[in-house]
Order: structure tokens, then sequence, then C-alpha cells
């Protein structure tokens, strides 16, 4: 592999390692299960079902649940980028 090659290769890797850790994510479901996976749950961000609550009272995110895991209760905020987490807990 050439030497250009190889800058390319991990140029394009550190731009996506670095979207993937501070930008926000397109859909609700995927905000929380990137917040799983960065929870230390990387089996349970791809395996459980995330439920939508409907409730939206805390400052106008969205409220979420994840049935198996410690805090199951994770609120969703939209910006102009897209949904990140904003908290999480036991209960609502």
């Amino acid at each position: 592999m050439s030497k250009r090659k190889q800058i390319w290769i991990i140029s394009i890797t550190t731009l996506l390692v670095i979207y993937l850790f501070f930008f926000p994510n397109p859909t609700a479901e995927l905000a929380v299960r990137k917040h799983l996976f960065f929870s230390l749950h990387p089996i349970k961000a791809l395996s459980v079902h995330v439920k939508e609550t409907g409730s939206t009272s805390f400052g106008g995110a969205k409220l979420f649940y994840v049935d198996e895991v410690s805090k199951s209760f994770i609120w969703v905020k939209k910006n102009w980028l897209g949904y990140r987490v904003i908290t999480d807990g036991s209960g609502p």
C-alpha cells in the first residue's frame, strides 16, 4: 500500500471517529443506542428494544424506555444537527 493511500485511510477513519463521538444522530433511536454503547453496554446497544413512551415534558425532549439496563429511562432532545441524549435515569 502506498504512503498516500495510507494517509487517506487514516484521515477518513479519524474524521469518522470524530463524527461518531461528537455529533448528534439523525434519529432518536440511534441516539439512544449510541448512548447505550458508550455507557459500556455494547451488546445491549445492538440487541434491546427501544420504546418511545410519548412523554415530552422535559423541555421538549422525548422519553424513551429500554427494558434491560439499570438506567432504563432516557431523554432525547432534537437540535439543528440531530438528536442527542440529554439525561438518563431509573425512573421518569
